[in-house]
């Protein structure tokens, strides 16, 4: 990639307008593999993701607008505004906005290949397998730890 500025309004947008839509900004196929880059939008009361773990990636989260809320290794924390929140590889976790404005933030998977599920995941149909999909990836997700967040906070996929 030869491009040294993304403009705000570039990048593919895909996901649910209701959930989580994902801006993918630099893929890591463009980076020899050590970095992937995506902004993910959180619409009110949204999950991003199940409670899940990847094998082969760490992942940083810069918060750019809102509150979001993590749980990482059996803990609950609430981000930000310029909080960054670092997910290590194999540990379980999800992340969501509980609140009724909308929130951002920043994405940063090193090494990357992790937003290639992302993206396939904002691809696919709402009967999609997703233990199926994001095997693939190094990833498993574990849908009966994340139903009591969804249960308390009044989340939804989108």
């Amino acid at each position: 990639m030869n491009r040294r500025v993304i403009r705000a309004g570039e990048g593919e947008v895909l996901g649910p307008p209701a959930g989580c839509r994902d801006r993918f900004l630099v893929d890591s196929k463009d980076w020899g593999g050590h970095l992937g880059v995506v902004e993910h939008l959180l619409a009110p009361r949204s999950i991003a993701a199940p409670m899940h773990r990847h094998a082969h990636e760490d992942e940083l989260s810069l918060i750019l607008e809102g509150r979001v809320w993590f749980v990482a290794d059996g803990e609950e924390h609430v981000a930000e505004v310029g909080d960054l929140v670092f997910k290590p590889r194999n540990e379980w976790h999800t992340f969501f906005n509980a609140a009724d404005e909308p929130a951002r933030l920043l994405e940063l998977i090193t090494p990357g290949g992790l937003e290639e599920a992302f993206r396939a995941i904002d691809q696919a149909g709402d009967d999609v397998d997703l233990e199926r999909l994001i095997a693939p990836y190094g990833c498993e997700a574990d849908h009966e730890a994340t139903a009591p967040l969804i249960e308390r906070y009044g989340l939804t996929f989108g």
